[in-house]
Formats: C-alpha cells, sequence, structure tokens
C-alpha cells in the first residue's frame, strides 16, 4: 500500500516536472492541502513542497518575487481562466448570456459567502471592493452636524479621505487616535478608542488588520465598549477575511466590509 508520505513525495516529483499547469491550476491547491495534512502551521511554513504547489496555482513571472499582495494582488490561474472564459462567453450574446445567464448565479455566489461568514444572505450586499463596501457605510450613515466618527491614524487612507468629505459636507467631527506598535495589548488598543469617545461619538470604524503595520486590532472587544454607550461600529476587513478563522458573530459589529481579490 502508497503511504501518504510516498504519495505526497510522488505529487511533488510531478509538480516539479511539469511547466505551469493551466488546466490543473485548481489541483495543485488540493495537493498543499495533502501536504500540509493536520501539521503545526509553523511546520507547514517552512515546508518548501507546500509553497511549490501553491505557487504553481498562479501564473506570475518566476524571475521576480512579489511582495505585495494586498493592493492589486495576483489571481490564480484558474482564477483568470474562469474570467476569460465568462468575459468569452458574454461577448456571444451579451443579453442573453450576461444577464439571463451568468448574472442570476451570483445569488450562489452570494449564499456561500454569507455561509462561509456565518450571516444571512439578505445581510450581505456584493459590492467591487472593501474601498466601496466602506464608502456605502460612510456615506450613508445618518450623521449630523457635530457627530464624532473616532478611526486611527492607521485606517485606509481612502477611508480618512471619505470620513473628511463627510467634514466638509455635513460638519461632522472627525477623530483620529494613534497607537504604539507593537501595542501594549488588547486592552491598551480598546482604551485608546475609549478615551477618544464622548457624548457626541456615534460611529468608531476599525480596520481588522491594518494596511500598514499588520495589526489585529480586537474588534469584538471595540464593539463591546462601545455598544453600551449607543455608538456604531463597523470595520473595514479588506486584508482580513479568509486569512484567519474567524464568524460574523465572532465580532457582532454592525458592518462589516472586505475584499475578496486579497
Amino acid at each position: 500500500m502508497t503511504s501518504r508520505r510516498v504519495f505526497v513525495k510522488g505529487l511533488a516529483g510531478v509538480s516539479v516536472a511539469l511547466p505551469v499547469l493551466r488546466q490543473t491550476a485548481f489541483a495543485q491547491l488540493f495537493q498543499a492541502n495533502v501536504v500540509a495534512g493536520d501539521r503545526d502551521p509553523a511546520a507547514v511554513a517552512e515546508d518548501e513542497t507546500y509553497w511549490s504547489l501553491i505557487q504553481r496555482a498562479f501564473d506570475v513571472d518566476r524571475t521576480a518575487i512579489n511582495l505585495n499582495n494586498g493592493g492589486i494582488s495576483p489571481a490564480p490561474t484558474h482564477v483568470m481562466e474562469e474570467l476569460v472564459r465568462g468575459l468569452r462567453f458574454t461577448n456571444e450574446l451579451p443579453v442573453e448570456n450576461m444577464w439571463r445567464v451568468l448574472e442570476p448565479r451570483m445569488e450562489g455566489t452570494r449564499r456561500d459567502l454569507a455561509r462561509d461568514f456565518g450571516c444571512d444572505p439578505e445581510e450581505m450586499a456584493v459590492v467591487r471592493n472593501a474601498s466601496e463596501a466602506n464608502e456605502i457605510m460612510i456615506f450613508g450613515l445618518d450623521l449630523k452636524r457635530g457627530d464624532e466618527v473616532v478611526v486611527t491614524n492607521q485606517n485606509y487612507p481612502r477611508m480618512i479621505t471619505s470620513w473628511q468629505q463627510r467634514v466638509r459636507r455635513d460638519g461632522i467631527v472627525l477623530k483620529q487616535i494613534s497607537f504604539k506598535v507593537p501595542p501594549a495589548g488588547d486592552e491598551y488598543l480598546v482604551e485608546q478608542f475609549r478615551q477618544a469617545v464622548t457624548p457626541r461619538t456615534r460611529v468608531i470604524e476599525v480596520t481588522h488588520i491594518t494596511n500598514l503595520t499588520g495589526q489585529i486590532m480586537p474588534v469584538r472587544s471595540i464593539v463591546e465598549m462601545a455598544r453600551p454607550l449607543g455608538i456604531e461600529v463597523f470595520v473595514d476587513g479588506a486584508h482580513a477575511f479568509n486569512h484567519f478563522p474567524f464568524k460574523r458573530d465572532d465580532l457582532t459589529c454592525d458592518y462589516y466590509g472586505t475584499s475578496l481579490h486579497k
């Protein structure tokens, strides 16, 4: 009987011998799961066989190392192929193929995403990216002149400038707090928000993971501080969704915006 070790070595040998596997790129990800098994994440992180399989799921330039997978992140080869296939299919008969065949499938996508996030599909809207999701909330929240919004100076710049638009248009007050990096702990981070809160505070926007330092913010603790005060909390989760395990109910925030391409 073939042992798992022999099977994994066989997979690794095949992957090294072949060029970028366009038709089987998706299978590379499943093979990587076999290699990972139930080992400790730290051990898997040091396994070059695992990472070689992940690499071959992407059609990237092998002569350079891409260290920016946040703002503009490469898509797996099978995703790119499906995108091109969908564009060609749409172009054959746009009204029929796009509106009557492809567009209704979005409901299935929304249902699957809601299951992964742990919410009802009717609570989820699929938009183009986290910036658009967050701006819907920023410009849609009912705020009046003098109402205060608390963010950090590590919030994503587009979100800060969007709040600044509301400052100019509506006369709200935007308060940006700072925190030490690395912070002393979760309670320290919560305390920085607590100190910025006044009776006029209506909203706290917090990044789940900051794009500047990678700090994971204690969202649930911030919500537990803010909710008794009648403060709404929404989360910019552009860099967090599916990067580590959590569900909607783990956070208990009022709104959550994320990007699927990261």
